[in-house]
């Protein structure tokens, strides 16, 4: 495919360069001025009893009210769904118990009944409410935070800490960061369970060898296998570590086993593997908690036997995480970040009067007080119940309501949380104001008469005085204000640099895209009246370069990270650059006060407004259906001339219908079942549309071998129907997944990619031959990997792309005179390209949205990866789940490049004025991301901000497959 003359490749090329570096620097501010690591080397412990109440190294054992402690944790376990009541029986039919329980006995009467009507109810976990309903034990919602994933739960469960956001890119197999935890505090912990998760509290203690991990292999978490297994196994273990200390010569292993503040950890995963599988409200989930509580109730008994029923054990039952409806977790859904928490045994309180339940609990019908704890206040309860120093980094409050203790104890318990969160809290301080040149401390924390503040030693000396009175109370109410401050100043801390970060990086935003403008008015707007040489402006340049000396000064005595010199360098580059010579700017304005008019007006607004309501469609999807709506109807009537309109009635007809048919599926739910007729229908329609295709294709010297190619796929696409209905009914049944029926599947999905590539980039081929092939390539993969209407929405998307490709054509041929089409010259970048940009954009936004939330997590489906991988392999499933989600950006990438061709545009040029509209998303989303309110609305904003600073990299990506793609090509 030829390129125009005399467009300024070079320049064009080094913008998109500079953009890259500059998108890819500024996606990281906001983990440094929102999402700092909560991570603080601190060298003192604090807990209690008189070995730790005045600051240690830790790893001692203080006043405790309990010698162990036993952690369990149900991965995957929602809250509702463990403490909830079922019809009898709850299921037509689910699959039987496994042994050693009863198979014969699936479901279990709810014991407690007050009333006649509570007898006809089932319970999925008989032993656990039996100690709440008996108020032998404690219990509430444990509240985690995003992301909800395995790793950042357990890190706060066991850590106390609420773990930097950005390590969730680094993987969760290493330690992204040093922390303390509760294991490391033990006297010696015994942890069974996943290799996932294991490793990192072994391999992250300060001694490794008081760690003990034992973990199944990774070959075992098949999801095509009774999950239960893995729980069962978990048990096994720990029966046979107990069975192995009374051996002769294992005196040394029982002694560790019976010494002070040991810490047993059991991670089952059996319901995180069952719920995304089966999802967590059919019969396969409740087994599985009726499995699970089996296993709590047998790790009491043998533990009990062991030590010879000395009631000095303390048990505390959570999860790491909830499960959404779809199966799957990740995000702030409320389903994903409400967990139960109960405990009981040594130094755990009873239930207690009833109370506490709002419309989410109220139908539990329990005995007790809710006590809701946030997720990392777990860790705090089991240091202090085992009468362990508290974790470093802990921000967990300790939850007094679950304690039996003395009014002493718990006084003393509150001041050793309050004295580690303000040990971590002084830290930061200290660092802080050695550091500064202005140094503001907290004020909430400083001794002052005249505002009734008093400084950490103050409010510590004055608790220490209540508790030597014996106004243990008061101890311990003032305590968990001096936390509540403590935390405050903690995120005063972390904030501290908000103001002149927020502000350097609006500059930046502000800057590249005026920079960008620059560029394109320069090169491509008004490149004829560009001035005779001149001597440029060095004022500009030279505030720009002081104002960059002097943050770099600043951040050089603050010992700022390298990353914020780079903030600062961008808007002191790319303002300097445009003061330095701004020709085109000022010719730009003095244009527009020459032509203002009310339509300019009316046109700058809607597309503003249409920026608007992008941002707006990240939250409601369904706004990108208004969007390609009012393209497909509202702009032929407004947008173009009668004339053109009725010598264009069939192929308007066509956008017509194409963009209400692609605007009904942001309007479909995302929460979608498996649904095989409509996966059918899906690749039904793309051989339909192929063939059809085919048909309407031009005799070319390329046309045999492009037919032959396309055949081929059609009947991969065919073969993948029938692998595809075959594997997933299997697994529907539970019959797992042939060996048969995967290699096949492999072998379609691998073959209809590696087609075009065979196919190679022949010379002189027509431009739909060549985007024919490709596109039909990925025929298979929308069937395979597609859950409902995924390929529905695959056919109607290039439909709509190449729709819009034939329109745009005409327009512009019907809009060009005689002596421009002869001259076949590079066009003069004008409004109307601002709106072909702004239709890219929209349909790169539907691309992402139209089969789910690209910004959640939880809006994406696994069930159908488990048809080519059904052995939990977290990289190659999302590998899959990306190819899939990035296949209609290649139809996108070709069809814009064609257009930008076909328009005889300057390469770049569609791209560059896309990306440039994308950075008004960016900076609205830079100011929404949050790190406060519901998790929910935290996550979504990371996300969000995180794909609107990347469309300028994904852009470059698109303009450079097209260009490839297309190499060769006659346009």
């Amino acid at each position: 495919m030829g390129r125009p003359e005399g467009s300024r490749f070079g320049g064009a090329a080094a913008l998109l360069v500079l953009s890259v570096a500059f998108h890819l620097i500024y996606l990281g501010s906001i983990f440094d001025i929102y999402f700092r690591s909560p991570v603080t080397p601190v060298p003192i412990r604090y807990g209690v009893g008189a070995q730790l109440e005045h600051g240690g190294p830790g790893g001692q054992v203080g006043e405790a009210l309990a010698k162990r402690v036993v952690l369990i944790v149900g991965d995957g376990l929602r809250a509702d769904k463990l403490f909830q009541t079922y019809p009898s029986p709850p299921f037509p039919s689910a699959d039987p118990l496994p042994a050693p329980l009863d198979p014969l006995a699936p479901h279990a009467t709810v014991a407690s009944a007050k009333d006649a009507n509570v007898r006809d109810l089932t319970t999925p976990a008989p032993f656990i409410r039996n100690l709440i309903q008996s108020h032998q034990a404690s219990w509430g919602v444990s509240h985690t935070r995003v992301p909800t994933e395995s790793r950042p739960g357990h890190v706060a469960l066991i850590g106390g800490m609420y773990e930097d956001v950005s390590a969730v890119t680094r993987g969760w197999q290493a330690n992204p960061v040093a922390f303390d935890s509760v294991f490391n505090q033990s006297t010696h912990t015994f942890s069974f369970g996943s290799p996932d998760i294991l490793p990192m509290f072994k391999d992250g203690a300060k001694d490794p060898t008081k760690v003990d991990a034992f973990s199944y292999g990774e070959e075992y978490e098949d999801f095509s296998s009774d999950a239960v297994a893995l729980d069962l196994w978990v048990l096994d273990q720990l029966k046979t570590l107990l069975l192995n200390s009374t051996q002769p010569g294992q005196e040394g292993l029982k002694s560790t086993l019976h010494g002070d503040g040991t810490v047993f950890f059991l991670h089952l995963l059996g319901l995180d593997t069952t719920g995304h599988s089966y999802r967590p409200h059919g019969p396969e989930y409740h087994r599985n908690i009726r499995v699970v509580d089996w296993v709590v109730e047998e790790t009491v008994k043998v533990l009990d036997e062991y030590y010879g029923g000395d009631g000095k054990t303390a048990f505390v039952f959570t999860a790491d995480h909830g499960m959404s409806a779809k199966g799957n977790h990740g995000d702030g859904e409320p389903d994903n970040t409400r967990t139960p928490l109960v405990a009981w045994g040594a130094g755990v309180s009873e239930g207690g009067s009833n109370g506490g339940h709002d419309e989410y609990s109220e139908e539990w019908g329990l005995e007790g007080q809710r006590k809701d704890v946030e997720q990392a206040d777990v860790a705090v309860l089991m240091s202090v119940l085992a009468g362990l120093s508290i974790p470093a980094n802990s921000a967990g409050r300790v939850p007094l309501g679950y304690l039996d203790a003395s009014p002493s104890f718990k006084a003393r318990a509150a001041l050793a949380n309050a004295k580690q969160i303000l040990a971590e809290f002084t830290v930061k301080s200290d660092t802080k104001e050695s550091h500064s040149i202005s140094f503001r401390p907290y004020a909430q924390l400083v001794d002052s008469p005249s505002t009734g503040t008093k400084s950490v030693a103050s409010h510590l000396a004055a608790i220490e005085a209540m508790i030597a009175e014996g106004r243990y109370h008061d101890a311990e109410e003032s305590s968990i204000e001096l936390v509540r401050l403590g935390l405050q100043g903690l995120r005063y801390f972390q904030t501290y640099d908000w103001f002149i970060l927020r502000t350097i990086v609006t500059i930046g935003y502000l800057g590249f895209m005026s920079y960008s403008t620059n560029f394109v008015l320069q090169t491509h707007v008004f490149a004829s009246q560009s001035p005779s040489p001149s001597s440029p402006s060095f004022l500009g340049p030279s505030l720009a370069l002081a104002s960059f000396a002097a943050l770099a000064t600043r951040f050089a005595i603050e010992r700022a990270p390298i990353t914020y010199y780079l903030y600062a360098f961008f808007p002191s580059f790319f303002w300097g650059s445009l003061l330095r010579d701004p020709w085109a700017i000022r010719l730009l304005v003095t244009a527009v006060k020459q032509h203002a008019s009310p339509r300019l007006g009316v046109s700058a607004v809607l597309v503003g407004l249409t920026l608007e309501l992008m941002v707006y469609g990240y939250m409601r999807r369904e706004v990108f259906a208004a969007i390609v709506g009012g393209m497909g109807i509202v702009w032929p009537m407004v947008g173009m001339t009668g004339e053109f309109r009725s010598r264009n009635k069939s192929v308007l007809g066509v956008w017509a219908g194409a963009c209400v048919v692609l605007a009904g599926f942001p309007l479909l739910p995302v929460e979608k079942g498996e649904s095989l007729p409509v996966v059918m229908a899906g690749g039904v329609s793309f051989i339909v549309l192929a063939y059809s295709a085919l048909a309407r294709t031009q005799s070319s010297a390329t046309l045999a071998r492009t037919t032959t190619l396309v055949q081929a796929e059609l009947l991969l696409t065919l073969g993948s129907m029938v692998v595809t209905w075959s594997s997933a009914r299997g697994l529907q049944l539970k019959q797992g997944l042939p060996l048969l029926n995967q290699l096949a599947g492999w072998a379609i999905l691998v073959s209809s990619t590696l087609i075009p590539a065979i196919h190679g980039r022949p010379l002189g081929q027509p431009f739909f031959e060549r985007l024919l092939v490709l596109l039909t390539a990925f025929g298979p993969a929308f069937v395979i990997l597609s859950l409902s209407y995924e390929g529905l929405f695959y056919s109607a998307f290039c439909v709509a792309l190449y729709t819009w490709l034939v329109v745009e054509s005409r327009l512009a041929e019907s809009m060009e005179s005689a002596e421009e089409k002869e001259k076949d010259a590079v066009v003069r970048i004008d409004a109307g390209h601002v709106r072909i940009a702004l239709f890219f954009l929209t349909f790169l936004h539907v691309a992402f949205f139209g089969v789910g939330n690209v910004a959640s997590i939880s809006s994406f489906y696994l069930e159908p990866v488990y048809r080519l991988i059904p052995v939990f392999m977290p990289f190659p499933m999302a590998l899959l789940l990306l190819f899939k989600l990035l296949t209609p950006f290649v139809a996108l990438s070709g069809i814009s490049s064609v257009l930008n061709h076909r328009l005889r545009l300057p390469p770049f040029a569609l791209f560059i004025i896309a990306a440039t509209l994308s950075d008004a998303l960016a900076l609205n989303f830079f100011f929404l991301v949050s790190d406060e309110g519901s998790w929910l609305e935290i996550g979504s904003t990371i996300s969000n901000y995180a794909i609107c600073a990347l469309l300028h990299v994904f852009n470059t990506g698109l303009f450079l497959l097209g260009e490839s793609v297309l190499e060769g090509t006659t346009v």
